[in-house]
């Protein structure tokens, strides 16, 4: 078995999922559609439990995802995105990616919940995808764009 990266892996050394459950919402079928839409165990998720303004319960989730997952998850995306929203990555692509390479994406938690993948900005998936390190600064724009473009 190779250490050599597939073809795509090598663009990230891997991925964070994080947000944030309230009170109101159902922590089980939340966790259970993150797993499912992510293809990762319900177990691979930390949990930290805080508290509101109101004292009320809420729950910060987090897992992290290695560069094969990270790659395998980034393609999902794209795939699984309306042509809208590919078009809204791509035209965004500097604004997602910061001064350390790291690419930020937002899905809607509540369509994720229902099987869908779409962005959003309000009360979101965060994903941040981790870049190979170089010893060059880049900002792996050129990189992602390659992502991006999976679908066509």
């Amino acid at each position: 078995m190779s250490d050599k990266p597939e073809a795509g892996e090598d663009h990230f050394s891997g991925a964070d999922i994080s947000f944030v459950l309230h009170a109101t919402e159902d922590e089980n079928k939340v966790i259970k559609a993150a797993s499912e839409i992510f293809s990762i165990s319900r177990d691979r998720f930390f949990f930290k439990r805080l508290e509101g303004h109101w004292e009320n319960p809420i729950i910060y989730l987090m897992a992290f995802l290695d560069r094969k997952e990270a790659w395998k998850t980034a393609s999902k995306i794209m795939f699984s995105l309306n042509p809208l929203d590919r078009n809204q990555l791509k035209e965004s692509l500097n604004d997602l990616v910061d001064e350390k390479g790291n690419m930020y994406i937002r899905l809607d938690k509540q369509g994720m919940c229902r099987g869908r993948m779409s962005l959003s900005e309000i009360d979101s998936v965060r994903i941040k995808f981790r870049p190979v390190k170089t010893f060059k600064k880049i900002r792996n724009v050129p990189n992602y764009k390659v992502l991006l473009s999976l679908d066509e």
